[in-house]
């Protein structure tokens, strides 16, 4: 063998003890399993499982522009326009568990009022924080004395005549028999005193069909040592809809929790009633129209109408009229309101 031969076949042969050395050392590594964001649909749409859990989450809220020529809660009060900015971020979260859905509710708001950008005109307000499981609902929610019944029609400026409590601590008890049957007991803040330990109780019942509607609740304020009945009356005819709602304050020449009178704090007297109608011409507009008075003579009445140009989007002027009897005065209002709901 030359020597020509030799040093070729010990090249080569470094070459493939080379190549073997190499092929080991290159190690390519497992790629890590990824984990999507899986929809749940058990509670309803825009639900997805939190990663790694069982647990679903929502993530929800809406933005709210309004502009209005003055204020229907308050007497000469058309002195130029006004504007408010709103921002509401809900976040609600549920799981299964072997006594039923466990759910959270968290609803946060923002408001800025007017055009200084010195802090002092934007407000921050916790609007609902609160679990349920089984019927039980503990935390922070409107008043069973509000929401058991419903809110009152389908209008921005509803409440001139009040016809209860909002945010309130809460500790409550809802019954759905899932025949129509409902009924509600609720322990509720009451917070006026500082030394009291004493709550207040609120107890409903109601009864739907699905066209027709029945609830009644009372209220008892602890601290008034006063309080009130109201019940309500719906009904749901296709594109038409109407409700009408009554309320009894136990002591006429006062104001408590649950007969908290008008706009101006007036009491209602001994009762106060609310009615509206609504109807919706197609998918994308709807109109509304609510009246309200009281023993004391305080009227309310708004319109509006309700234009969903494309989804998530409302446009929403509203007229109202207010008078006040008692003091002879009167207020008319116009607004607009734009939100975005998503």
């Amino acid at each position: 063998m030359n020597i020509k031969s030799l040093l070729l076949g010990s090249a080569a042969a470094l070459a493939v003890v080379s190549g073997a050395q190499a092929a080991d050392a290159i190690v390519a590594a497992e790629p890590e399993p990824m984990e999507y964001v899986r929809v749940c649909d058990a509670f309803g749409t825009g639900y997805f499982y939190i990663p790694g859990t069982e647990t679903c989450l929502k993530v929800g809220g809406r933005v709210r522009f309004d502009v209005q020529a003055a204020d229907s809660y308050t007497p000469n009060s058309d002195n130029g326009w006004n504007t408010r900015s709103r921002a509401e971020l809900y976040l609600d979260s549920a799981s299964d568990t072997e006594y039923g859905a466990l759910k959270t509710q968290i609803v946060a708001r923002f408001d800025f009022d007017g055009d200084y950008n010195d802090g002092q005109h934007t407000t921050t307000k916790l609007i609902a924080a609160n679990i349920t499981l089984a019927g039980f609902l503990v935390g922070l929610a409107d008043s069973q004395f509000t929401s058991f019944t419903g809110y009152a029609g389908d209008i921005i400026n509803d409440d001139v005549i009040s016809y209860g409590q909002f945010e309130v601590n809460q500790i409550s008890y809802t019954y759905d028999g899932g025949n129509g049957f409902t009924a509600v007991l609720s322990l509720e803040d009451d917070s006026r005193t500082g030394d009291d330990y004493m709550v207040d109780v609120v107890g409903g019942i109601g009864y739907s069909t699905g066209t027709f509607g029945f609830k009644v609740v009372g209220g008892y304020d602890e601290s008034a040592e006063e309080g009130a009945i109201k019940a309500r009356l719906d009904g749901n005819f296709g594109a038409l809809s109407a409700f009408l709602m009554a309320g009894w304050n136990s002591d006429g020449d006062t104001v408590n929790k649950f007969a908290n009178g008008d706009s101006i704090g007036q009491s209602w007297g001994d009762w106060a009633v609310w009615g509206g109608v609504g109807y919706s011409f197609s998918d994308t507009l709807a109109a509304n129209l609510q009246l309200a008075y009281t023993d004391n003579e305080t009227f309310a009445a708004a319109a509006n109408l309700k234009w969903n140009p494309v989804p998530g989007l409302l446009i929403q002027p509203e007229i109202t009229y207010t008078n006040w009897d008692t003091i002879d005065e009167d207020q008319w209002n116009g607004m607009v309101r734009f939100q975005r709901t998503f």
